[in-house]
């Protein structure tokens, strides 16, 4: 059990490390990728979360975060092997800043629609591909800048019921900046019983990031979960036609508690470390760009399936 654990701690600062390193993993990280087909046909979730109010680091200024999302997954069957899941996702993020801050944008938008095709080969192998296609920008910015597009291809191996491994390759376009091509690693192992490892792209609330955390099934409907994972926000702003970028790591615990077979309930805390803003001219220029102190991020989600 000790050397388990010690194991999947390595991994878990590694891809905490690897997150921090390398920003643009989380911009593909646009929804959480499950290579299994669904047990039943959709999938839909609500979440809020709150980051407390902190002050931008040598400078003046502070601001505080609210969240919220809405997602609707709908699986379409064309065999017993070939599926599609249609996944849908907006999320509103509203942020509070100080008169004396440089960053002053408010409420910014996020629509995201995913077709992710499952192709079942045999009982070991799935491959999956999807074109991704989004819209993210404050209230009131230009339509046509704020679009962006790309897609997903990859793969996941069933070994046994304990362990699953894949590979996805993502690649989206960036809001003035290059396109990016990124290698998002799948994995799903149960190392010892009610220990569970999760390492690619996860959920956290109303928001997703790439990282990795552990679960413990403490009761046959209650999961504890902690670990870590990197976000990162670009959007088009209303004024000047600009850019606004914010990235972070929080290292987080949630509780999830399965109330009936199809419906959830998720509560989550965090300390949010190594937070950025940045913001850059319409050209993909840098104005300023300043880190901003740790601080707490809380919130939850509710999940019904039907």
């Amino acid at each position: 059990m000790k050397n388990a654990l010690r194991k999947v701690m390595g991994i878990l600062m590694f891809m905490g490390l690897s997150a921090v390193g390398m920003p643009v993993f989380a911009q593909v990280a646009v929804v959480p990728v499950d290579p299994e087909p669904a047990v039943k046909p959709f999938d839909l979730r609500f979440g809020y979360g709150y980051q407390a109010n902190t002050d931008l680091k040598k400078s003046s200024g502070d601001f505080h975060r609210n969240d919220w999302m809405g997602s609707f997954n709908a699986q379409v069957g064309f065999s017993d092997d070939f599926k599609l899941d249609n996944v849908l996702r907006y999320e509103y993020h509203n942020y509070n800043f100080s008169n004396s801050s440089r960053f002053q944008w408010d409420n910014v938008h996020r629509f995201v629609y995913v077709p992710v095709f499952l192709w079942r080969a045999n009982e070991h192998w799935t491959i999956l591909g999807a074109p991704v296609l989004q819209w993210y920008a404050e209230s009131g910015a230009k339509l046509s800048d704020a679009f962006t597009g790309g897609g997903l291809v990859g793969f996941n191996y069933t070994a046994g019921p304990d362990l699953s491994l894949g590979l996805a390759v993502g690649a989206l376009s960036q809001i003035e900046d290059s396109a990016k091509v990124i290698p998002i690693p799948l994995v799903k192992w149960q190392f010892v019983e009610d220990w569970t490892l999760r390492v690619g792209l996860n959920r956290l609330g109303p928001t997703n990031g790439l990282g990795g955390e552990i679960g413990w099934k403490l009761a046959k409907t209650v999961e504890l979960a902690g670990g870590i994972q990197y976000q990162r926000r670009r959007f088009r702003l209303d004024k000047n036609n600009a850019v606004g970028q914010e990235t972070m790591a929080p290292v987080f615990a949630k509780v999830t508690w399965w109330m009936v077979p199809d419906v959830s309930v998720e509560f989550f805390g965090s300390v949010v470390t190594n937070g950025n803003l940045r913001l850059e001219n319409k050209n993909g220029h840098k104005i300023t760009d300043k880190d901003y102190d740790n601080t707490a991020y809380f919130g939850g989600q509710l999940h019904f399936i039907f």
